[in-house]
């Protein structure tokens, strides 16, 4: 019993003890934990240079660094929450005012008429057969709607090297070059390009398929109204819309990054049987001057592909020589040219600048040369866009 009642007598002045402890102490260590709270949560503000460090990725739309934050609301704690619906995406359909062909920009329903070089067609319904007769209009379809809507491909299509939609068209219907074959397929819709054949044209035109003929240009954002006029006439707004906000996004990153100050002259040749330089109005030509660079063969006079001799390259005298073609024969052609005596004190040659690069990114007319355009620039400003990542585009079957 005296045990029993030491132990009482010793548990109740624990309890007390500690009630004092917990009412004397408590409050000098929550004052100290508020004051360390202070410190720690300056210390977690994010700086200067780690939101420098998150800028150097291409996100799929870049924030402006000008906006005013947004400020949301804060809920009453006396309230229950109403459940709200994701709002709805709004789509900028005034883009499509002003694009050429489309005659009535305020029209989304069916049926809707565009005008190209080939006249103007009507489309009654949504289209669900179309043909492409060109790789960069077939690769701006695969962005824009599922693979299956085209008829068919060509062989070249298969190409990884040289096509985009390679995997795509690996397993789809493959035909050959011969019209009636493409007028056999019985498409809604063909589309050409500038390029196409024009008895070809005439021929598909007289089987009464309607035929639209596109201009590609060998600027990327010259390319803008192309999409949107392809993306309106197969019903396909959304899509073409989301990738145009894609291509301008990524082409003002690479403006803004850009330096300023000395260019380097850049040649784009590559050789099969003979050599050929890119000048002027040329797919690589163009994908040169956008990342930054000057066209060296525009800049000598060379107007379109021309063919050129290893006195020429001496001549053009360019700080970077870009080769691109399959990689086999880029490597043998980049070897020849490194080796000549007559390019020895040529800058790149010399300065060992003188590269391979996927030719599906610069010698197709898609979307795809933002891709070129982006790997050239970090090519010729590496510490410029040393630690950046770019994303690649994607298509909608994928």
């Amino acid at each position: 019993m005296i045990i029993e009642r030491n132990e009482m007598k010793i548990e109740s002045f624990s309890l007390l003890c500690s009630w004092v402890i917990f009412t004397i102490i408590t409050p000098v260590i929550l004052v100290a934990l508020l004051a360390c709270g202070g410190k720690e949560g300056a210390a977690s503000k994010v700086t200067g240079p780690e939101l420098e460090a998150s800028a150097t990725s291409v996100p799929a739309s870049r924030p402006d660094p000008t906006a005013e934050p947004t400020i949301m609301p804060t809920p009453s704690p006396t309230s229950t929450p109403e459940a709200t619906a994701e709002p709805t995406p709004q789509l900028d359909l005034s883009r499509f005012a002003g694009i050429d062909g489309i005659l009535d920009p305020t029209n989304f329903d069916w049926p809707r008429a565009v005008e190209t070089s080939e006249g103007v067609i009507t489309l009654g319904a949504p289209l669900e057969k179309i043909h492409s007769l060109s790789l960069g209009h077939s690769e701006i379809l695969a962005a824009l709607m599922e693979f299956d809507r085209l008829t068919a491909v060509y062989s070249f299509f298969t190409d990884e090297e040289q096509s985009n939609i390679a995997t795509l068209s690996a397993d789809h219907k493959m035909i050959g070059f011969d019209p009636e074959e493409v007028v056999g397929l019985e498409p809604d819709l063909i589309i050409a390009s500038r390029f196409t054949n024009a008895d070809t044209v005439a021929l598909m035109k007289d089987a009464g398929i309607p035929v639209a003929r596109t201009n590609l240009e060998n600027s990327a954002l010259g390319n803008v109204p192309n999409i949107l006029l392809i993306g309106y006439m197969i019903g396909a707004e959304v899509e073409a819309l989301e990738l145009v906000n894609q291509i301008e996004s990524r082409m003002q990153f690479i403006s803004d990054i850009l330096p300023e100050g000395s260019r380097p002259r850049v040649l784009s040749v590559s050789k099969f049987t003979s050599s050929f330089a890119a000048g002027s109005d040329t797919t690589e030509g163009g994908i040169i001057e956008q990342a930054g660079g000057i066209n060296a063969a525009a800049d000598s006079g060379i107007e379109g592909h021309q063919q050129v001799s290893i006195e020429s390259i001496a001549a053009i005298n360019p700080d970077v020589i870009i080769v691109p073609q399959p990689k086999s024969g880029a490597d043998a052609y980049i070897e020849e040219l490194m080796s000549s005596p007559a390019l020895a004190e040529v800058p790149a040659v010399k300065n060992g600048k003188v590269y391979y690069v996927m030719p599906r990114y610069h010698t197709t007319l898609s979307h795809w040369n933002v891709t070129g355009i982006e790997q050239l620039a970090a090519l010729l400003f590496h510490s410029v866009f040393s630690g950046v990542t770019f994303e690649s585009f994607r298509n909608f079957s994928e």
